[in-house]
């Protein structure tokens, strides 16, 4: 059982899962070796806690965001779920695995109501199996995460790309290009919702993704008259690209 994609949206997202290190609640010696063995291969740290207590504080101080949680520890045979049923209510998003040497249909079903985003038996004798698939896992939840900031950075420097708004009676000849264009009930409809960009008076082309079609704007015409605008159904706000943006001479890699 692996859980669904991460959300992204609190400030300290790049301290704890950003870090390389995961918290590892477990009793057994050839396990903890294992998993020392499997997430040293791939450049993280270990952290061993001891119980519950020290496991939840490490989440209450936002140090660590990856955790594998053996469910028996000692005389306890649910100090697994226990500990993730507090971490659950401290954190929504810390990934937590549920490890576990005694497979029970109801112990996956608890794993999945308590919000564990990997439920984990474990192998009779390929513990190393069973960290690499866990590792695997982890990596993956890290990799979304890295492609949701990478796409917030991509729109942070999309909105500073953007032009200035144009005053629709302000005589343009894209501007002019674009009405007319609009009276065409094919291109409208072909174009309707999305972004469309207008270069010296000629219609350059239509897009979905706002971000991309500013970036070929950018790239292909850095010193034409450029217009760009989103056809919406009802009424549409021009914006004017001024011919040369302030930073275009950096040559920021998007």
């Amino acid at each position: 059982m692996v859980s669904s994609s991460p959300s992204c949206d609190r400030t300290y997202i790049c301290d704890p899962f950003m870090k390389d290190e995961v918290v590892v609640m477990e009793d057994s010696l050839p396990i903890k070796n294992a998993i020392q063995e499997v997430i040293g291969s791939i450049g993280w740290q270990t952290r061993f806690v001891h119980s519950r207590h020290e496991a939840v504080e490490v989440v209450k101080n936002k140090e660590a965001a990856y955790f594998i949680l053996d469910n028996w520890i000692d005389e306890n045979k649910q100090e697994g779920f226990d500990t993730l049923e507090v971490i659950r209510e401290l954190d929504k998003q810390v990934f937590v695995t549920i490890l576990t040497g005694y497979p029970d249909s109801e112990n996956e079903k608890l794993a999945e109501r308590l919000q564990a985003n990997l439920y984990k038996e474990k192998s009779a004798d390929n513990y190393r199996k069973d960290i690499e698939e866990i590792a695997s896992a982890m990596l993956a939840f890290k990799k979304q995460i890295f492609s949701h900031i990478i796409g917030i950075i991509n729109n942070q420097i999309a909105s500073l790309d953007k032009p200035d708004e144009l005053n629709p009676s302000q005589s343009d000849v894209n501007l002019t290009a674009y009405k007319r264009f609009k009276q065409d009930p094919e291109w409208l409809k072909q174009c309707t919702n999305q972004y469309v960009a207008f270069i010296d008076g000629e219609f350059f082309d239509s897009s979905p993704n706002e971000y991309e079609l500013l970036k070929r704007i950018r790239a292909e015409y850095p010193d034409k008259h450029r217009f760009f605008t989103k056809v919406e159904e009802i009424e549409e706000k021009p914006i004017a690209l001024p011919s040369s943006l302030w930073f275009d001479s950096f040559n920021i890699p998007l």
